[in-house]
């Protein structure tokens, strides 16, 4: 593991005028965290996605009070859904013209369901990626574009509390690495990252479902390697989107190393 570390640090470039940007499980969270610093940087325009249309559509008039109604949009959207991830993108593109960037974050910690996880985290992520190709090909009228994998530090080291889970972002950055390492990819202009939070200020263990006493372990576990808010996770994502030097990396963000690269 590389030993560059870096501090927190917002970027001060701004996106291009023409950036058109998805974020899956966007009604909350990191997420929503993404889309506001998307918004913020100067996008032409963010959908937001996500299964929960009416904490979406909360989030959607808290941006459009903000940033105004032609540059941002809700779509109800279940990851795990063919027909639903092509509606995301097709009432996108129609709205703003272009997706040309694919944020896939909308994710699950379920340690009792395992198939549940695995079908959000790993199908629903693939789906994304996969949907995100066909539209940013200039083979389907696009040109080029950014594709950020959400993973987890729980992708990088065993977490015995978690396996389920922890096998989940593993395998979402395997799957990242292995289209990033494509040249055809390259040369149609799509590149990927992948961005690992450590412990985020977020309610996914809360949702988790674990049982009591591992509950107990994974408190302090937090405890021990730091918990660091959505905010410092803003920051490593702007950096993942504008800095061309990460392109096909995995980057780490988190309370004790500060953002750093990964594998």
């Amino acid at each position: 593991m590389s030993s560059v570390r870096k501090s927190f640090r917002l970027p001060t470039a701004q996106l291009g005028p023409d950036t058109v940007a998805i974020v899956t499980g966007a009604a909350e969270g990191l997420g929503k965290g993404f889309a506001e610093c998307l918004l913020k940087k100067g996008a032409k325009g963010v959908c937001l996605s996500d299964i929960n249309e009416p904490k979406g559509q909360e989030t959607l008039r808290q941006l459009v009070a903000e940033f105004g109604q032609d540059r941002v949009m809700f779509v109800k959207c279940d990851v795990t859904s063919d027909s639903d991830m092509e509606a995301t993108f097709s009432k996108t593109i129609e709205k703003f013209g272009r997706v040309n960037v694919m944020v896939n974050n909308a994710g699950l910690a379920n340690e009792r369901e395992p198939e549940i996880c695995y079908n959000v985290n790993i199908m629903g992520l693939t789906r994304g990626t996969f949907t995100a190709i066909k539209y940013m090909s200039p083979d389907n009228g696009g040109n080029g574009g950014k594709i950020i994998n959400i993973a987890s530090m729980a992708g990088l080291w065993p977490i015995y509390l978690m396996p389920v889970y922890s096998a989940s972002k593993h395998a979402v950055i395997g799957f990242t690495k292995s289209l990033a390492a494509d040249p055809q990819f390259a040369s149609k202009g799509i590149t990927f990252s992948i961005l690992c939070p450590g412990f985020v200020n977020t309610r996914i263990q809360e949702k988790a479902r674990p049982q009591e006493s591992d509950l107990r372990k994974m408190m302090k576990l937090q405890a021990r390697l730091g918990v660091i808010e959505i905010s410092q996770v803003q920051d490593a994502f702007l950096q993942l989107l504008l800095d061309e030097s990460w392109s096909g990396k995995v980057m780490l963000v988190s309370k004790q190393d500060g953002i750093k690269s990964a594998l």
